[in-house]
């Protein structure tokens, strides 16, 4: 089972007054930004403004070299009752998210569900065309929080739901708001990310695992092994023993948190391994 991070992936990037701040942590501001400004423009006249500078349009954003928008489209957005909530659950949802699969696959979920969009309207714009002018975070928002369900679908929110239902209530509710409003593409658009959401979180966990794309931009050196000092392998043992006790320390707080069901038969054998170890050196 490939799911579960490394030892560093699911650290914080940095922390701030002891707080631990994730990559999820930049990202929930940055859109709680984008929904400040947009609720400013909008307010003093420049909404229209806004609209053609970071807005995506299937007919200017990669055709018409417009590159940025295929970012910045998700970052305006109509600010409206829900949008506290939205940055809520976008904030517990994507944080969970990185601390349990790591940063690196959290980023590959964003990144994919940020270009879905992009993709698919581009074809279909092409296809019949039809310029589509296209912005708004819910759809990514959803993604993210049927993502979340997925890793923890037995998580109940108010005693009597469990995540599952609530991701499944979610997109229902989405769904008819956009069917009764006829906003069919924001409609197609929310079950492409939830699916692919939903998909992701699957694949990794039946053991599957991206490539790692490399561009060979420059030859990498030949590597030539070399003995190690003998005076340093005192040093290399307490640096291993150091390594193994941060490894327990992590499994210890996986089990705390999520319980012992939720270590992988690799971890349960490190930490049968680390009872070994403790029990000779009792006996001894």
């Amino acid at each position: 089972m490939a799911l579960l991070s490394s030892f560093n992936e699911d650290r914080p990037v940095t922390y701030f007054r002891g707080h631990p701040i994730y990559c999820a942590t930049i990202l929930t501001v940055a859109y709680a930004i984008g929904v400040l400004v947009t609720f400013l423009a909008k307010a003093f006249g420049g909404w229209e403004a806004i609209v053609s500078m970071l807005a995506f349009d299937s007919a200017h954003s990669i055709l018409g070299g417009q590159i940025w928008q295929i970012l910045t489209y998700s970052f305006v957005d109509i600010p409206n009752f829900f949008t506290i909530i939205g940055l809520l659950f976008l904030y517990v949802s994507a944080v969970e998210i990185e601390k349990y699969i790591g940063k690196a696959r959290f980023l590959t979920l964003y990144g994919v569900i940020v270009l879905i969009p992009v993709v698919s309207l581009t074809a279909v714009g092409l296809l019949f065309n039809a310029p589509i002018l296209f912005f708004g975070q819910t759809q990514i928002m959803i993604g993210l929080f049927i993502a979340f369900c997925t890793l923890y679908p037995g998580v109940q929110w108010g005693g009597f739901l469990t995540a599952k239902w609530v991701a499944i209530a979610s997109l229902v509710l989405s769904s008819a708001i956009d069917f009764s409003s006829s906003a069919w593409v924001s409609l197609g658009e929310l079950w492409l990310i939830s699916a692919f959401s939903f998909g992701y979180i699957r694949f990794l966990q039946r053991g599957g695992e991206l490539p790692a794309f490399r561009l060979p931009l420059r030859r990498r050196p030949k590597l030539r092994v070399v003995a190690k000092p003998k005076s340093h392998s005192r040093s290399s043992k307490v640096e291993a023993a150091g390594n193994e006790t941060v490894e327990i320390d992590h499994l210890l707080d996986k089990i705390s948190r999520h319980g012992l069901n939720s270590l992988t038969s690799q971890e349960r054998a490190a930490l049968e391994r680390a009872r070994a170890k403790l029990l000779e050196k009792d006996r001894g």
